[in-house]
């Protein structure tokens, strides 16, 4: 055969161009035109980038059925990083699907935690359905992270801070009632405080423990898991949880609570036997099967989009039986990184700053330690080790 007979065509540059050209017809609000190159490059050039970019293109021109059908097709392809997420949520908002709306923009908020626009829609998302908790979380990430200090942001900042300042004078009033022995007004006083402040971990914590010094177990089981929320190593609200479980009947409950607190007892040798006998002696109150009730909340706190208290129940699952922990391990990974995507994130870019260290590139890694002092809490160790290297490289 001659070499003449047979031929490799390499489309790479008529690609780059319609590319370029589809862009630009973007970028002018042409978007009929940018769909028609794009789709012209379906047959040759499939990823997850075209399926978004004409999943854009459709929504820009508000036929949204195909647009989420393309942006599902792009998740399929890269399900962690993707942008698609971000308008998927914004799909179903306009559909006036609240539920998965904000499961969409939590998996935006997931990779991107930085995005203040996400963090503002699932703020007044969670506003409107009732869920003061999530929404006040998701208010305070936007003043975290938001770039554009205009009229919104200002008026979302003095509203936290009002709200702020009034929980802080009735957390104090509580204590004053409390130091009296006075736990009826205590808790009246804490009622009002969380409702102004709903992500403070000391007003969940007290307000639940002074229902539980008056026997109202079941009040004192919702402040104490919302304490727990807030801060899931509180070695106080792990004990208190395990002792209002076991006034309550629920020995499962109570049992993953206690294995929750054996690793903050470990060095503790004394609290370490009297937990492992607790353990121990839970341990023989349920069977095999006990876990499915635990396994039915969870579902049903994700569904309400209640992120917070379905990783609760779903771990409470894994704690109970090794074969549903291999079956969860996704959804409680995915759960974890709707609440803190923060904590991953940094991780990794702590690493990466550190091999590019390694390699001599202070540029690099001088990008990762500013994004990990922009993700993480200034009293973090990691940030101040990352302010450290900043400061040194």
């Amino acid at each position: 055969m001659a070499s003449s007979d047979f031929y490799i065509v390499d489309n790479s540059d008529m690609e780059n161009k319609k590319l370029e050209a589809a862009r630009n017809h973007y970028n002018t609000g042409d978007y009929q035109a940018a769909l028609k190159l794009y789709l012209s490059l379906l047959n040759a050039n499939i990823s997850f980038r075209l399926y978004h970019r004409i999943g854009k293109c459709y929504y820009k021109m508000n036929d949204l059925n195909s647009a989420e059908e393309f942006f599902k097709k792009s998740i399929g392809l890269e399900r962690i990083e993707n942008p698609s997420y971000f308008y998927l949520g914004n799909i179903y908002y306009k559909k006036e699907d609240l539920k998965n709306a904000i499961y969409y923009w939590c998996c935006a908020f997931a990779y991107k935690p930085e995005d203040e626009n996400i963090s503002m829609n699932l703020a007044t998302s969670y506003f409107s359905k009732g869920m003061k908790f999530q929404s006040v979380y998701y208010y305070e990430k936007y003043l975290k992270y938001a770039k554009e200090q205009g009229d919104a942001y200002k008026a979302i900042k003095l509203s936290i801070n009002k709200c702020n300042q009034i929980g802080a004078e009735f957390l104090q009033k509580a204590k004053h009632a409390l130091y009296r022995k006075d736990n009826k007004s205590a808790i009246e006083f804490l009622t009002f405080a969380v409702k102004n402040q709903p992500v403070n971990y000391d007003i969940n914590y007290l307000l639940g423990s002074t229902y539980m010094e008056e026997n109202d177990n079941m009040h004192a089981l919702i402040y104490l898991k919302q304490a727990y929320c807030v801060d899931t190593k509180s070695l106080d609200v792990l004990q208190k949880l395990a002792s209002v479980y076991i006034n309550i009947g629920d020995y499962t409950a109570a049992y993953c609570t206690m294995r929750r607190l054996l690793p903050l007892v470990i060095h503790n040798q004394p609290e370490y036997l009297k937990t492992m006998q607790v353990i121990k002696e839970l341990d023989n109150s349920f069977d095999e099967l006990s876990y499915q009730g635990h396994l039915e909340w969870g579902d049903r706190y994700y569904e309400e989009n209640n992120y917070h208290l379905a990783l609760f129940e779903y771990e409470n699952c894994s704690i109970m039986k090794e074969s549903v922990r291999e079956e969860l391990e996704e959804k409680i990974s995915r759960l974890k990184s709707f609440i803190n995507p923060e904590a991953g994130i940094v991780k990794i870019s702590m690493e990466r700053a550190r091999k590019s260290l390694e390699k001599n590139d202070t540029t690099k890694a001088n990008k990762y330690f500013s994004k990990v002092m922009r993700l993480s809490d200034e009293d973090s160790s990691e940030y101040k080790i990352a302010k450290s290297k900043l400061n040194n490289v």
